[in-house]
């Protein structure tokens, strides 16, 4: 008869190969060889219409191979803030396009590589702005001007319906110019009025009628004309005045001889008046004119055209990752002097000031950054305005926080370290037997890897500090063996049993039969605590067996009954 012998578990240790996080699990050095010219041809995919004349942005597609680097430029002024200036592999490429200030078309090239994309922008809509619409000259004839402010490269033309108004200048003009004219005397008793029609626009002009003096009266008009002479800046103005004091009977009228000067309210009145008239901008040197009020001369003085300089508040500007207002910078110049601000880059924006004439205030805001330190630039009445952006706080993901390993020791799990770019941290140790082999210090997104010795005693653990977080390091002890019983009898005529054998958990442990009339059925092989179940074929010989099993490196011993 066949005694079955009783089983006690067998324990053994695992380490747990986790697949490397972030990183590779070892060492490797590649070299590659760069992508062929061919291979990393660009094509470029330009708007298919041109972009509005306003300030617009758009976008420029790139396709190549994902390994294909690249660069990009602009050759147009008006063409800015390339985002992403270079890159690899295919891409949408956003650029800023400035306003286009004239009234023609115009377009540029995006260069990748070598490669060119055509933009082009439509041009700016004609707009026509006249000084006055009306204008009233004495019954003696006179001067009068209208200025037109047009579009650059707006073409204009200016036409009377009337014989006695005579164009003297500008019957046709491009941009910002001047309409000059004389009107002759009315030797009627009527008033008069005709037309002139600039830039698609009436201008109204009424003459007065020529009415007989009448005869002197006793009364003898004092007239008081103040002030006797006006200074102007180079800009001019539309809205100067001369103050007329007289008697309530006297009559006075106004003109001027000047075509920079136009008069722009009454030509005449009777008693106390005011004469209003406007000066046209000054591009040359100084110069001086004159008006005639109730026959005195008002002499008007206008300075010359300045050399336009500019001074910022600050040029460099700090703001926090939260982004939000900025600034403001502040533009000091002359009254005269215009300036336009603008961005080169997307996360700042100007939310007032893009443009101004003399002092003027230009309030930017930043958008928020979610990754490293940034600097960007605004251009402020051609000055260079330099914008320093902070990056968000670190924040830090640490895997795995527990690694085990067995008791031979060796190379454990890399342990990933996922952080924002440019946040730097360090990995140590205090326990003796874990040594970090790379990754002791690191910046952005990294890796740690270590090593841990044979253990010889007991199971144990230890710590590894990573980017401010624990991780623990367990090992196991190392594995023992045993089987119970060592032996047993079997009949000649076969059978079956079963041997058991302990060891601890996560230990593995192989079996194998000795002899060829013994085989192992079940239980081959296992971890931790197991069975094995064998057969043994009949004795055909007549002579008595003895065959062994090899059980975690334990014989046991099978003995055939006489």
């Amino acid at each position: 008869m066949h005694t079955g012998v009783t089983a006690r578990p067998l324990i053994y240790a695992v380490v747990s190969v986790l697949a490397c996080l972030s990183g590779a699990c070892g060492s490797t050095v590649a070299t590659s060889t760069g992508p062929s010219p061919a291979k990393c041809a660009v094509t470029l995919a330009a708007p298919g219409s041109p972009v509005s004349s306003s300030a617009d942005t758009t976008t420029v597609g790139i396709t190549t191979q994902p390994e294909c680097a690249w660069s990009a430029s602009s050759d147009a002024p008006w063409i800015t803030g390339l985002t992403p200036s270079s890159g690899q592999g295919s891409a949408q490429l956003q650029m800023q396009i400035a306003a286009n200030p004239a009234a023609t078309a115009r377009q540029g090239d995006i260069v990748v590589n070598s490669e060119r994309a055509r933009i082009r922008q439509d041009a700016a809509p004609c707009a026509f702005e006249l000084s006055a619409t009306e204008q009233t000259i004495p019954a003696a004839g006179g001067t009068g001007r209208i200025t037109v402010t047009a579009t650059a490269g707006c073409a204009w033309s200016a036409q009377a319906d009337a014989a006695w108004v005579v164009l003297t200048g500008g019957a046709t003009g491009t941009g910002t110019g001047n309409v000059t004219f004389t009107i002759a005397s009315n030797s009627g008793t009527r008033t008069r009025a005709a037309s002139i029609v600039v830039a698609g626009q009436t201008v109204r002009v009424t003459q007065q009628a020529n009415v007989p003096i009448p005869p002197p009266t006793s009364t003898v008009c004092s007239v008081t004309v103040s002030p006797k002479g006006v200074s102007l800046s180079a800009l001019g103005t539309n809205s100067s005045s001369i103050s007329v004091t007289a008697e309530s009977s006297c009559e006075w009228s106004a003109s001027t001889d000047s075509t920079w000067i136009s008069l722009t309210g009454r030509t005449s009145g009777t008693g106390n008046g005011t004469v209003t008239f406007g000066v046209a901008s000054n591009t040359g040197p100084a110069r001086s004119g004159t008006l005639t009020i109730a026959g005195q001369t008002v002499t008007v003085n206008q300075a010359a055209a300045a050399a336009c300089t500019y001074s910022l508040s600050s040029t460099t500007l700090s703001v926090a990752a939260g982004g939000g207002a900025t600034g403001p910078v502040t533009v000091t110049t002359a009254a005269e002097c215009t300036w336009t601000a603008t961005s080169s880059v997307l996360w700042l924006s100007i939310t007032a000031g893009a443009s101004g004439t003399g002092n003027g205030t230009v309030s930017i805001n930043a958008a928020a950054n979610t990754g490293a330190a940034r600097t960007g630039s605004l251009t402020v009445a051609n000055q260079t305005v330099t914008v320093n952006q902070a990056a968000p706080p670190c924040a830090y993901s640490v895997t795995p926080m527990t690694v085990s390993i067995g008791a031979a020791g060796g190379t454990g799990t890399p342990i990933s370290v996922s952080t924002g770019s440019g946040c730097t941290w360090t990995a140590t140790t205090s326990a003796g037997w874990i040594t970090i082999l790379t990754g002791g210090t690191g910046t952005s997104n990294g890796s740690v890897t270590y090593s841990v010795q044979a253990n010889t005693g007991s199971a144990r653990s230890g710590m590894m500090t990573v980017a401010g977080q624990s991780v623990t390091i367990s090992q196991n002890a190392p594995c023992t063996y045993g089987i119970s019983p060592m032996n047993d009898t079997v009949d000649k005529g076969g059978s079956t049993g079963t041997g058991s054998g302990t060891t601890q958990s996560g230990c593995t442990w192989t079996a194998m039969s000795n002899a060829s009339w013994i085989t192992i059925t079940s239980g081959s092989g296992g971890t931790g605590n197991g069975t094995v179940s064998f057969t043994v074929a009949p004795n055909t010989t007549g002579n008595q067996r003895n065959g062994t099993l090899t059980i975690a490196g334990k014989t046991f011993t099978l003995t055939e009954k006489k």
